[in-house]
């Protein structure tokens, strides 16, 4: 929508277009029948449409031939000549093979048309000349460690002789920011944001979501004792983007099992010391771990980084009877209704891109110390 205009098709002047001012919806026919067969192979759309990240468009026909190749067809069916990814080793070589991180030629094409957008001056096609040999497969991942290479697909360069960083891509090969104005920009002009007064940074308190009808639920331990806490998901330390956690570097910082980060006066407020179990609980779910009493936590607020070691040491919660959950387990998915614009600029819905956020990890829960003859 030039400048961030909107028109709205409910004043009974204005067309209501698909796409436009309209959600765009395409009618999808399907073949329930062959859906097996489909899953379990690399069909052909990825090669005739081409796969594309961030506005870049690359063809993967040399990948589908060495997947055919290493991993046979399918010899009849809906994906009949198709290369099969019926196994997790296969799919995982299919990730591998498809991704500019990995594969060396995928980064080189991508980086090659990204140079035609940029210009002679950006030097990307030198880039991507200098991973084009690069090459990982699934064994090489099964024994060692690998790094990954430069790619279109991000914005940081990566070398065994530098380590990522976002933005250096933009910052030494003079390529724009995804923005309207091709820098970064913190003013955004879209009317929807306008009418919320959100064109520019601003603060906005959590909702009170007791107001809402989500009053936590309470559940005495035994000590009789709760504190209400704010619930963050953030970042792991040790294990977000990599999977070598048999790794002994990565064992040492790990307690074997699931923790929540709380501060010493909310411990102490509920007769926690370090090590401790713990249940938490609100109205989306349960959660038992150990507690990690730490002064850099302020009071208030709990962290529990996700994509920690969710499945190993987790014991029945008291609450429920059950396994203790996940970090997932006590939030919800929240939309605002700026997370819905499309069409115009860098705003553009996309989970885990724009929209949505981390406002689904802030979520009221009541934590008590919990029996410590845990069961499994």
């Amino acid at each position: 929508q030039p400048g961030g205009t909107v028109p709205d098709w409910r004043d009974g002047r204005t067309p209501a277009v698909p796409g436009v001012n309209l959600p765009n919806v395409t009618l999808v026919t399907r073949d329930y029948t062959a859906v097996a067969d489909r899953l379990a192979a690399f069909g052909p759309l990825a090669q005739q449409a081409g796969m594309q990240v961030k506005g870049i468009t690359v063809h993967p026909d040399p990948e589908a031939t060495w997947l055919a190749q290493r991993c046979g067809t399918a010899t009849r069916g809906a994906a009949e000549g198709r290369p099969l990814l019926d196994t997790d080793a296969k799919l995982c070589e299919a990730i591998l093979a498809l991704s500019g991180t990995t594969n060396g030629r995928i980064a080189a094409e991508g980086f090659a048309r990204l140079a035609e957008r940029c210009g002679p001056g950006s030097d990307l096609t030198a880039l991507g000349a200098s991973v084009a040999e690069r090459r990982v497969v699934f064994s090489d991942t099964q024994a060692r460690p690998v790094q990954v290479g430069a790619s279109f697909e991000w914005s940081g360069k990566e070398a065994p002789d530098r380590r990522y960083a976002p933005f250096t891509i933009n910052t030494e090969h003079r390529k724009p920011w995804h923005t309207l104005t091709g820098r970064q920009h913190f003013y955004l002009d879209h009317s929807w944001i306008a009418e919320l007064g959100e064109q520019l940074p601003v603060y906005r308190p959590p909702l009170d979501l007791a107001a809402l009808g989500e009053a936590p639920r309470e559940a005495d331990g035994d000590t009789g004792r709760t504190v209400t806490v704010r619930y963050i998901t953030p970042h792991s330390k040790w294990s977000i983007h990599s999977e070598y956690q048999e790794n002994l570097i990565m064992q040492t910082l790990a307690r074997g099992g699931p923790v929540i980060w709380l501060s010493v006066p909310d411990a102490q407020a509920v007769g926690v010391s370090d090590n401790d179990w713990i249940e938490a609980v609100n109205a989306n779910g349960v959660v038992v771990a150990r507690a990690v009493v730490s002064h850099r936590m302020p009071t208030g607020t709990v962290f529990m980084y996700h994509v920690q070691e969710r499945l190993v040491n987790v014991p029945k919660s008291e609450a429920t009877g059950r396994r203790g959950g996940v970090h997932n387990a006590l939030t919800k998915l929240l939309i605002k209704p700026t997370h819905l614009i499309g069409g115009y600029a860098q705003l553009s819905f996309a989970p885990n891109y724009y929209g949505p956020t981390g406002n689904q990890r802030d979520a009221v829960t009541v934590i008590r110390r919990r029996s410590q003859n845990v069961e499994y």
